[in-house]
């Protein structure tokens, strides 16, 4: 009698890592998370009709085609934090390390973007600072202001100025002259 062994690539790894996640939630917990990942603001988006009552397979298959295999892991321990499963947003970012791609890698903007969006203030002192260091021009800079509220302002900032490492860095060393608490309480974290 032979053994069939199934071998997990990263991109079955990923899926099942993601799905296994989602199938330990409870159902008010599941509905936390798809309720959160609708609220996701920044590009790629998931719509309602793509994952209203659907179950853990669909929402999974969802997420990697909108997010791709290279993200989708990333973006789910983002949403899993934003609705309060920090838990499970720890179980699954530690199903990184197999693929390479452990959270801890990732730059401070990037792990803790969701927690700077919530909480940074003085909105005017930041933009000015990043303006007259050069991460965004006058015109972008008109741009931001113009949006509605706060947190939009800092995720076009972050999901569309903040792309190279130079830029990130500027703005991480603004945020620790401007926010000292706040950037060290996250680095404990």
């Amino acid at each position: 009698m032979k053994t069939k062994v199934t071998v997990l690539t990263p991109k079955k790894l990923q899926n099942y890592s993601l799905k296994k996640c989602l199938q330990s939630l409870s159902s008010d917990e599941f509905q936390d998370f798809i309720s959160e990942l609708l609220d996701r603001e920044g590009e790629p988006r998931v719509y309602k009709n793509q994952v209203e009552g659907k179950g853990v397979t669909e929402v999974t298959n969802v997420m990697v085609n909108v997010f791709s295999e290279r993200n989708v892991l990333s973006v789910a321990v983002e949403v899993l934090r934003g609705a309060n499963l920090g838990g499970f947003a720890d179980q699954l970012g530690k199903s990184f390390c197999p693929l390479g791609k452990n959270i801890k890698k990732k730059h401070f903007v990037e792990r803790f973007s969701r927690e700077l969006i919530q909480e940074v203030t003085f909105m005017d002192a930041l933009f000015k600072a990043l303006l007259n260091k050069g991460v965004i021009t006058p015109e972008r800079d008109g741009n931001i202001k113009a949006l509605p509220t706060r947190r939009k302002k800092l995720s076009a900032l972050l999901c569309d100025d903040l792309q190279d490492e130079d830029k990130k860095n500027i703005f991480l060393s603004v945020l620790k002259e401007q926010h000292p608490d706040l950037v060290s309480s996250l680095e404990r974290s």
